[in-house]
């Protein structure tokens, strides 16, 4: 396939590998790869720690444009990359337009909409969460002026088309499609003990982790071998909570807290642990859940949003209701079951087969076409 008659993908992405915070970029990075590797050329835009623009090249069809979130390129108050800046610094270089311009991140609002105008390029994005601090914030603003100017909007589950028509009522949201996210074992390691649980992901108080704390708290007066390893970040008011927490109800040496690691070091520690526990009052998607999957690892977890649309029974154990007494139930009842474990973890690595990224890149490259198809009739 010749340069011209290639698919030409502009993506767009304030978090891109190694500068991963969590889902989204994990999402962005991996299927950005994969749709380079079916022949697509894409030219990505994210955010860079360096102070200057820099480029890289890792294979024939990706190029990676790392902006520096200064004054020249980044409004710190409005939380957006300024698109004349981005744009003019582009085109500088004589990157080849778009065919398609694909939104991860609110970041880009403003430039994904500069691009479309330049060149009636159609803009998908895709939505992994909604702003989580309000309509009114900058990300919300930036996020609902994205939905406005969309061709296609992209979610990972069924639950977040229900949740944007919520927060957004009097916007006709007819162009949302499901599209998962996808996954990508690592190789297989000697596994963990079964009281050794993992947490990952964000300290925010809708992942569950004070009834998770409590739980560990209630078992620990009976099961004197029960630990939790807590991996990720979040504001360190909430993280002092947590601790406090901890500290109060008598479990500080049953909990290791590990700040946030990059994503591969991450990827390496499931292998080591008896199960990866999911409190979370609200999911997405939840791509933790699919990489223990992914990675044989026993899944605790509820089923809340998306999640119930690939966790169930016969893949996990499922937590009731986001509650200390009712997560102390579900730990219990897979320490006691290790024969039914086991098969749900056989069910697990099937389910998980079915999202594949190679897979999901296929699905976006399909729709990218048809769009350019339409865009050009």
């Amino acid at each position: 396939m010749n340069k011209k008659s290639k698919l030409k993908v502009w993506v767009m992405s304030y978090e891109f590998q190694p500068n991963i915070v969590g889902g989204l970029g994990i999402a962005a990075t991996h299927l950005t790869r994969a749709l380079s590797k079916t022949g697509v050329q894409v030219t990505v835009l994210c955010s860079g720690k360096s102070n200057r623009l820099s480029v890289s090249n890792p294979n024939v069809n990706l190029r990676i444009l790392r902006f520096p979130r200064n004054s020249r390129y980044y409004n710190h108050s409005q939380k957006s990359f300024k698109a004349s800046s981005v744009m003019r610094a582009v085109s500088s270089m004589g990157y080849i337009p778009p065919d398609i311009v694909h939104v991860h991140s609110t970041e880009f609002a403003d430039t994904a909409k500069k691009a479309r105008v330049q060149f009636l390029s159609p803009i998908v994005y895709s939505c992994h969460s909604l702003a989580s601090q309000g309509i009114n914030s900058p990300s919300g603003k930036n996020q609902t002026k994205l939905f406005r100017i969309a061709k296609k909007i992209i979610v990972p589950s069924n639950w977040q088309i229900g949740a944007i028509k919520k927060r957004y009522p009097l916007m006709v949201i007819s162009s949302a499609a499901v599209i998962p996210h996808g996954v990508k074992p690592i190789s297989k390691k000697k596994k963990g003990t079964p009281n050794n649980l993992l947490y990952v992901g964000r300290l925010i108080p809708s992942k569950g982790l004070e009834p998770l704390i409590r739980a560990i708290a209630l078992l620990s007066r009976n099961h004197s071998r029960g630990h939790l390893t807590i991996v990720g970040s979040g504001k360190p008011s909430y993280q002092r909570k947590l601790k406090t927490l901890a500290r109060k109800v008598g479990v500080t040496k049953r909990i290791r807290w590990v700040n946030r690691k990059p994503y591969g070091t991450v990827q390496r520690m499931y292998a080591s642990y008896g199960a990866v526990i999911i409190p979370s009052k609200t999911e997405t998607f939840c791509l933790v859940a699919l990489e223990a999957m992914a990675n044989e690892v026993p899944l605790i977890s509820t089923l809340s949003g998306g999640l119930k649309e690939f966790v169930n029974k016969q893949n996990a154990q499922i937590i009731r209701a986001v509650d200390s007494a009712s997560i102390a139930q579900a730990i219990k009842a897979f320490w006691s079951n290790p024969t039914v474990s086991r098969k749900r973890i056989t069910n697990a690595r099937s389910t998980a087969a079915r999202f594949r990224w190679p897979a999901i890149a296929k699905k976006y490259k399909s729709l990218f076409g048809e769009l350019k198809k339409g865009s050009k009739a």
